[in-house]
């Protein structure tokens, strides 16, 4: 899973996508304070629907998710890869 362009509008599937990134919030945006972007991960949105696609299980997701997160934003492990991808599978069903 890499980074994309994030969709330009959200179906109701992506907006519940971003609400489980969002909660997440593998880089820490919720310490900034009130008023942080909702489409700080809007560009995980497409890859993650990809991979969704092809039924991963939570530990090939949650691996997804944490490489993403080192690789692309050039950031430690994240807490909360397992949870997260728990959710979006979630989603799914």
């Amino acid at each position: 899973m890499q980074i994309s362009s994030p969709p330009r509008s959200l179906s109701p599937v992506a907006l519940r996508v971003r609400a489980v990134l969002n909660e997440w919030d593998p880089i820490g945006v919720h310490f900034i304070g009130q008023g942080w972007p909702d489409d700080e991960y809007d560009d995980l949105i497409l890859p993650v629907l990809h991979a969704l696609d092809i039924r991963p299980s939570v530990d090939e997701l949650a691996a997804e998710l944490k490489a993403v997160v080192e690789v692309d934003y050039g950031l430690p492990t994240p807490d909360g890869c397992h949870d997260a991808a728990r959710a979006l599978l979630a989603l799914d069903s």
